[in-house]
């Protein structure tokens, strides 16, 4: 599988697997698009943060499922380019990273060397 450029500006963005940031855009890994979305408790992830950034601790209590199970997704989605992390600091001063959905469109690509996954807004 390829990697396709996400044309889109971002903020700091990490993950197990790293990056390759070019041109104030960041490469997804097409292979990993495709095995995240295939797996239920990551679309579960990417639905919950639809629109609204949350922290582990509230996507854990939303979604009825372990911390290590999210904690697993959201380093995943994460180091495919799925999702992008930033940190709140409350009233109190206590810091939390929240997560955000990276890209507002998946477009697959059929190809004779394979499938493409392009991002974009």
């Amino acid at each position: 599988m390829s990697k396709s450029k996400l044309t889109r500006n971002t903020s700091r963005l990490r993950g197990k697997r790293g990056f390759q940031f070019k041109n104030d855009g960041t490469t997804i890994d097409s292979e990993a698009v495709l095995d995240l979305l295939s797996d239920d408790h990551a679309r579960r992830i990417l639905d919950k943060l639809d629109g609204k950034p949350l922290s582990a601790r509230e996507l854990v209590e939303r979604l009825d499922s372990s911390r290590a199970t999210v904690y697993r997704r959201l380093d995943s989605l994460e180091a495919a380019g799925l999702v992008r992390t930033s940190m709140s600091v409350e009233v109190d001063g206590h810091h939390r990273q929240q997560y955000h959905v990276a890209v507002n469109r998946l477009r697959l690509t059929f190809e004779s060397n394979g499938v493409t996954v392009k991002a974009g807004d």
